[in-house]
């Protein structure tokens, strides 16, 4: 736990860095959509790979070597004024390392407890990530505001080094499974490594729960991508404030929403279906997107006014700032609404030989099917505005969710 804290800690500080470096250089949608592709294009190139590597390797040393290099590759940031396309190759090369973190992080929980325990160790797992990326994603803005981008970058490369140091002292056992000296040659994949990718295809082809899952968190995750890329420019032209101040206007409130609803998912899951709360997931996101736009517009009518009317002795004087971190806190519930059950569902229907290679295949469906939303969100965005495309990213998901919801029941 305390490895994964700091781990995914600096993991969500170090993206909405970026991105808010690449963004107050540029000012442009498209250039943050770029810098998320160089973090997504590693999926699809590296995930299977590494999902069927982490499988055959010991997972506690991957998590260890992992946040080494993560911290080690960190460094070169700290030369000032780097070249926007430097940044970029070096973002590409530690997400390449992270694809190798994430299914051994995510496999590895079913190693540390019985089965009867897998829905709340991964509620804890889940609250856990919620509140790193809750203490990342409201200390990005501030950290470069106070510390500054150098010192920013040391904390960063400091966090990676202490999760290794954590992962060392864990203790477990897992099956082994040897590596074949014949898995590459020349740079090459060899037969063996598409064989087993063609197992774990089938493996999931076998399973339609596991199947709707890993399509549904494949959407949801590249939804989010998509809103990081719009992130500064919606704090910047519609709410007219500091792009650091989305730490606190909506990632933050996003992420303890996410971690509230981890928590009550956590603790009714048995009372209800999966599928039933991702579907509200899905409906209540979609909802969220479209009022996210409309908050000005609330807030210069009389909607606001007869709201205030209700607060007793002027305790708070509503305005458009409060209703938007209402929405970001609603749409953190939301989005645990759909990613809790659904990583619930696909360890549940996975065995610990393949489970390793199923989250490796949907870091590279994630990774895949994120580059187009996100390249045509922001080229859209710098064309038509943010508004309209944020509204059309909600207006899909209502009714997507809506038809899934009408399904399910």
């Amino acid at each position: 736990m305390i490895s994964e804290f700091f781990s995914q800690l600096a993991f969500n500080l170090q993206h909405f860095v970026f991105i808010f470096l690449i963004y107050k250089v540029t000012n442009s949608n498209t250039a943050v959509s770029a810098l998320i592709i160089s973090f997504t294009i590693p999926s699809i190139i590296f995930s299977i790979l590494a999902g069927v590597l982490v499988d055959r390797w010991n997972k506690k040393a991957v998590l260890f070597n992992t946040n080494i290099i993560r911290g080690l590759l960190l460094i070169p940031f700290l030369i000032p004024n780097l070249h926007f396309i430097f940044i970029l190759i070096n973002t590409f090369l530690i997400a390449v390392v992270t694809q190798f973190f994430l299914p051994a992080e995510s496999a590895i929980i079913p190693l540390l407890v019985p089965r009867r325990l897998i829905t709340p160790a991964n509620a804890v797992f889940s609250i856990g990530i919620y509140s790193t990326i809750f203490l990342g994603y409201i200390l990005s803005g501030p950290a470069l505001l106070i510390l500054g981008d150098q010192k920013t970058i040391l904390l960063l490369a400091s966090l990676f080094f202490v999760s290794a140091i954590a992962i060392f002292f864990v203790n477990f056992t897992q099956k082994k499974k040897k590596i074949l000296k014949e898995s590459f040659i020349f740079g090459k994949l060899s037969k063996s490594f598409f064989s087993e990718v063609n197992e774990v295809i089938n493996f999931i082809k076998k399973g339609k729960k596991l199947t709707k899952a890993l399509i549904v968190i494949t959407v949801a995750q590249s939804i989010v991508f998509t809103f990081a890329a719009l992130g500064p420019g919606y704090v910047a032209t519609i709410l007219n404030v500091e792009i650091e101040n989305l730490s606190w206007i909506i990632l933050g409130p996003a992420a303890i929403g996410m971690i509230f609803g981890a928590i009550y998912i956590g603790s009714i899951n048995k009372k209800y279906r999966n599928e039933i709360f991702i579907s509200m997931g899905i409906v209540i996101s979609g909802i969220v997107f479209i009022f996210l736009p409309l908050g000005s517009k609330l807030a210069s009518k009389g909607f606001v006014h007869i709201l205030n009317r209700f607060i007793p002795g002027g305790f708070l004087d509503l305005t458009i700032l409060h209703i938007i971190v209402l929405l970001s806190f609603i749409s953190g519930i939301a989005n645990s609404m759909v990613f809790v059950p659904s990583n619930i569902i696909i360890q549940s229907q996975t065995t610990d030989e393949m489970r390793g290679r199923v989250f490796g295949f949907l870091n590279s469906m994630v990774a895949s099917f994120s580059i187009l939303p996100v390249i045509i969100a922001g080229g859209l965005a710098d064309v038509f505005g943010i508004s309209k495309v944020i509204t059309a990213m909600g207006i899909i998901l209502f009714f997507g969710g809506t038809a899934m919801l009408v399904k399910n029941k």
